[in-house]
């Protein structure tokens, strides 16, 4: 009994652990997962299999081409249960397209709108719902089950290394994520684990033909379960024939004979029962035995990647069979990946220590590997051809489909957990020091990652002292204020800030949020559009007269023209009427990365805080109505801490100006007001000659004065104060025309 407690205690985790994945993780929000779950409600409510028309049901999507199993199961599991208005019941996020696949999306992360309907205690759909994910988790215990059987028929004396190699996976993040989700791949795996134990077993003992039998229905269960099944069969068909020979290798005719005949009526037939039908359904429907083709067509179509390009995903393929979340959207800290690529090395390092240990045994085994197919190495080599041969599976769906999944390398998790648990074993102290750091890594996914993702902005009682007031009106919603969380922003970092809401009204159709950051001339630099909350929290949602304190994010355009005080403006999108109107609430300051080295060379001196370092005026020689062009450099060596303007003037210094192109710099996008020490950037101002103005020379003045009350600042040259502060920066010649 005290042998078999630890196993407990791990399982034991394993289920409090995914079953908590389970409820935090909201409904339908792991890949593919409405799919799944409207699968399963076809089956429970048509009795029969769905059929992939040329015009598809999208709640059913690609799923609809999968083998049953998992969803005539799930069907019966749910029957009871009223699940007539699921379609009603499950609101997809409108904008969840921009959130698939992208880790780097800062709202609209959500597949779904979780509304209060999803609450405890579960009723109809979203019982259904969970009934589904416990039973995925359920599956999840038997594949830890089938992991610490193969690991007791390896080694029937080292019950330490079993624990190592159940652990490993049972606290590995992406399989207890994916066992909290309502998918067909936890059925496949279970089924594949049982029958590497069933095979594993069959090595080591004298095949009898119920245990053949077994086998047969298990793979024939997982072939209708995924395709995966067929490779499986493959597999098992040479396993078994490479077993037949290891203990009958000089009568091997005789031996190949039995071979034969007991693995087609034991093995092959009961498979053939089990899954032919699907396979001559699918080639009438589709003419595709496995349907792949639909499942792919349903999929976006073949991509057509080449070998090379299907490598350069494996970076993505490693991430998520550690931990990938929501829809391939959602990543871990990078000390998480960092945990588990350490336990990977560490596992391949103790392997080829071990195969150091045993080089002359394996030098012996490949010189003859046939007569020496008793030794433990042919078993070894067998479990990692099913390795090889689940990711070359893998590799060829991926040549046709995006599938760069670790979830889809599971089936082998056997091999996987075994392999590497014999390599961690051999560094002792990682036998309780792996699993507990495993353990660290998806307990901390599940409160640190997982939750946080998907929490609706908090309710506050009142607006904080550091927030900005509005009191904006749109519709039924009031804008109390907003915070600024970043001041100072460098492309392409975001912008962060959180907006005080109050609904006066529940509106019944939420609007949407449309947030922009424009820059110079009023250009785009950043934009976000979804519901309230990242996405997360409708409007419809809100409980009256409660403050709710969104915080949002927008990131900033690689492109944006900088240095720039950017302007934020938000404005809300309602089906129901026309667009409210947009109103600035905030700004931010956005800066490049560096600016350019300080210069010596300085034309003039600015009220002791800015220097003129350059200046170019196009073209020196005019006609009237021409615009001039007039560049200026500026290099800051003081904040000046108040809003200046620019002046250009053209004529006599001490006369009333010809024609000015005055200006705040940069066209007023980046005022004096938020300039620093060791800013140096360029501007440009422009005038137009007047029609009328008669030929001549021309002198052009440049300076700066106080926008609130036109008091020019001073203005040195060369250390010497000038007349009426300005510079004079050229002569234009005009010419009649």
């Amino acid at each position: 009994m005290m042998r078999k407690r630890p196993l407990a205690i791990i399982l034991g985790l394993y289920l409090l652990i995914t079953l908590a994945y389970g409820v935090v993780n909201p409904l339908f929000e792991a890949p593919d997962e409405h799919w799944h779950f409207f699968t399963a409600v076809y089956l429970a409510e048509n009795k029969s299999l769905p059929v992939v028309e040329e015009e598809y049901d999208t709640w059913l999507s690609q799923e609809a081409a999968q083998p049953p199993l998992y969803y005539i199961l799930g069907g019966a599991l749910i029957a009871p249960l009223d699940i007539s208005t699921a379609r009603e019941e499950v609101w997809l996020n409108p904008f969840r397209l921009q959130g698939i696949g992208n880790a780097a999306a800062l709202v609209n992360k959500n597949q779904v709108m979780h509304t209060a309907v999803e609450q405890w205690p579960w009723q109809g759909t979203m019982l259904a719902a969970h009934l589904l994910r416990i039973f995925s988790t359920l599956l999840g215990l038997g594949t830890l089950l089938a992991i610490y059987g193969s690991a007791r028929l390896i080694w029937p004396s080292n019950e330490r290394l079993a624990l190592l190699a159940v652990a490993l996976p049972a606290f590995l993040p992406q399989f207890n994520f994916l066992h909290a989700a309502i998918s067909n791949d936890p059925l496949v795996i279970f089924w594949c684990s049982l029958a590497l134990w069933q095979l594993i077993w069959l090595w080591h003992n004298q095949p009898s033909r119920p245990r053949l039998l077994l086998l047969g229905i298990t793979i024939g269960l997982a072939a209708l379960s995924k395709n995966a099944g067929v490779l499986l069969l493959v597999f098992a068909i040479g396993f078994l024939a490479v077993r037949s020979l290891k203990d009958s290798l000089d009568r091997w005719p005789q031996t190949l004979g039995k071979w034969g005949w007991e693995t087609a009526v034991f093995v092959i037939l009961p498979v053939l029962f089990i899954a032919g039908w699907l396979w001559w359904r699918n080639w009438q429907l589709y003419g595709d035995w496995t349907a792949t083709s639909q499942f792919i067509r349903l999929a976006g179509g073949d991509r057509e990647f080449t070998l090379w390009q299907v490598l350069c995903e494996s970076g993505g393929l490693w991430r998520s069979t550690v931990a990938v979340f929501g829809w391939f959207n959602l990543l871990a800290p990078a000390w998480v990946y960092a945990v588990w690529n350490v336990l990977a090395v560490l596992g391949v390092l103790g392997l080829l220590r071990n195969i150091g240990d045993r080089r002359l045994e394996i030098r012996d085994f490949f010189r003859a590997p046939i007569s020496n197919l008793q030794s433990p190495i042919s078993l070894s080599l067998l479990l990692f051809g099913w390795l090889l041969a689940v990711y070359a599976g893998l590799v060829l769906f991926m040549l046709r489909t995006p599938a760069a999944q670790g979830r889809l390398l599971f089936p082998a998790i056997v091999p996987l957990a075994l392999g590497l648990a014999a390599g961690l074993h051999r560094w002792r102290w990682l036998d309780w020091l792996a699993p507990a750091a495993a353990l660290v890594t998806t307990i901390f996914c599940l409160w640190g990652v997982i939750g946080p993702a998907y929490a609706p902005p908090p309710r506050v009682d009142a607006l904080p002292p550091t927030a900005t007031p509005l009191d904006l009106h749109f519709g039924d919603l009031t804008l109390l204020g907003i915070e600024m969380e970043t001041e100072t922003a460098v492309p392409p970092q975001t912008v962060t800030f959180t907006l005080y809401w109050q609904a006066n009204a529940r509106p019944t159709t939420p609007p949407e949020l449309v947030v922009d950051l424009l820059g110079r001339g009023l250009t785009p630099l950043g934009n976000s559009h979804s519901y309230h909350g990242r996405g997360l929290y409708p409007a419809s949602e809100w409980p009256i007269g409660k403050i709710i304190a969104d915080q949002m994010s927008v990131r900033l355009a690689d492109e944006a023209e900088v240095p720039v005080l950017a302007q934020l403006f938000v404005r809300l999108v309602d089906e129901t009427s026309q667009d409210l109107p947009s109103v600035q609430v905030g700004e931010v300051v956005v800066l490049p990365p560096s600016w350019p080295e300080p210069t010596e060379v300085v034309l003039a001196e600015i009220g002791d805080a800015v220097q003129v370092t350059a200046v170019h005026v196009t073209p020196m020689q005019a006609q009237p109505s021409d615009t001039i062009t007039v560049d200026v450099e500026w290099q800051v060596i003081a904040p000046p801490q108040a809003a200046w303007t620019t002046l250009v003037h053209l004529g006599p210094a001490n006369e009333t100006p010809l024609t000015t192109g005055d200006s705040p710099p940069l066209a007023g996008s980046y005022p004096t007001r938020i300039w620093a020490a060791g800013q140096r950037f360029s501007d440009q101002y422009q005038l137009t000659l007047p029609e009328d103005l008669a030929a001549g020379s021309y002198p052009l003045w440049l300076g700066m004065y106080r926008s609130d009350n036109v008091e020019r600042l001073p203005m040195t040259a060369g250390g010497e104060p000038q007349p009426n502060n300005v510079l004079q920066i050229g002569t234009v010649e005009v010419v009649a025309p």
